[in-house]
């Protein structure tokens, strides 16, 4: 594999990894400025989560010598990013966050969520992926067959993730408008996404 390509595994892994630490924050700023105890746990669980998949990337992109792209430059790159920090900006403006606030919230992070599943689902179903994962092992001594486990473990918990917020969406929703958030499964693109219904909301 050529150099370039190398790189360029490095810096997406990397551009990942802040994807990851962004979620989590914003995770965390919301539940900060949730009153319900349940709702605010469930969602610190998933910061939680997010915080884990940061690292674990942060650690397979510092294991390749390249030099990593910065956040704002892993902005322009990456569409699901401009969409964290478009929520964080719009979070920051609440004081608290109500029930029917959480609920509109909920579609985006469904959204969100749904978005990062499609990223990483993407990322192991690659073709040149078993290519990349041998000759990276033998240039830097990394079991990329593992990284790979790593990645379809972070998609499970992304499927976790829309479970838990649909969860949510059942208990703040009044009981003659509740509804079952569909499950998102990654092995099927064609599944991949069923934007709730807005007369839900």
């Amino acid at each position: 594999m050529s150099e370039k390509k190398q790189e360029n595994f490095a810096e997406f892994i990397n551009c990942l990894s802040i994807l990851e630490s962004q979620t989590s924050l914003l995770y965390s700023n919301i539940a900060a400025k949730v009153a319900s105890p349940l709702f605010r746990a469930l969602l610190e669980g998933i910061a939680l989560d997010s915080q884990k998949h940061s690292a674990l990337l942060k650690g397979v992109s510092e294991s390749m010598p390249h030099p990593k792209k910065g956040q704002k430059e892993c902005e322009k790159q990456n569409p699901v990013l401009k969409n964290v920090f478009k929520l964080q900006k719009e979070i920051s403006k609440m004081q608290e966050i109500t029930s029917e606030d959480l609920l509109k919230l909920n579609e985006k992070l469904h959204l969100l969520e749904t978005q990062m599943g499609e990223e990483y689902y993407i990322f192991v179903q690659m073709r040149t992926l078993t290519m990349m994962m041998n000759q990276i092992n033998q240039d830097y001594n990394i079991d990329l067959n593992s990284v790979k486990q790593i990645f379809t473990t972070i998609i499970k918990d992304e499927e976790r993730h829309i479970e838990l917020l649909g969860t949510i969406k059942k208990m703040a929703t009044p009981e003659e408008k509740s509804s079952n958030t569909p499950m998102v499964k990654f092995q099927n693109p064609d599944a991949w996404y069923q934007p709730p219904q807005s007369s839900e909301l």
